[in-house]
């Protein structure tokens, strides 16, 4: 067990308690530990890479963890910010369908799922780490909008990336690294 499996498992165990404090309506806790398991977002692969103890294993926990982190996310828009994200939710659907897709493509296709860090798809998350802060004291309805569209585009490269060159490697950064090759 590494430092960086540690960190994506603590993010991954943690997400259950972003529950129990949105739900309990202790907005204070609930914001604490959404910025505490940001950062082991941030960490994991960072010390993975300078430790050289990036692994398999690693990838698949930092994957889990960041579905179960991001995920949630969308879940506590919904129930914490329902006037930002109603107006949205057309957008959201389809993105969420883009996600999913994008997970079954890669399984059928692929004989495996892959979940790409792009430079897109990791710069969307510290936007929608920012854009969760912010709706505790903005409406952030159309900035949640644009949040939405960046990671749809974030999905149509990883998209274009999986038809045109196969079964990437997951930490591919962006498209246009693999058209150098």
């Amino acid at each position: 067990m590494t430092v960086p499996n540690v960190l994506s498992l603590t993010r991954l165990f943690g997400v259950p308690f972003l529950f129990v404090a949105a739900f309990s309506d202790a907005r204070t806790a609930f914001v604490v530990l959404f910025v505490l398991l940001g950062l082991t977002d941030v960490l994991d692969g960072r010390i993975a890479r300078r430790w050289n103890q990036c692994t398999q294993l690693g990838s698949l926990l930092d994957a889990i963890a960041d579905v179960a982190y991001y995920l949630s996310a969308a879940f506590f828009f919904v129930y914490l910010f329902p006037d930002y994200l109603a107006p949205n939710l057309v957008y959201l659907g389809v993105f969420l369908a883009m996600f999913v897709g994008s997970l079954l493509v890669s399984q059928l296709k692929f004989g495996r799922v892959i979940f790409p860090h792009t430079h897109l798809t990791r710069t969307n998350a510290v936007l929608l780490f920012a854009v969760m802060l912010a709706s505790f004291y903005v409406d952030t309805t159309y900035v949640i909008r644009a949040l939405i569209f960046l990671y749809a585009l974030a999905y149509v490269e990883i998209y274009a990336m999986f038809f045109l060159f196969g079964p990437i490697d997951p930490d591919t950064r962006t498209i246009f690294r693999l058209m150098k090759k």
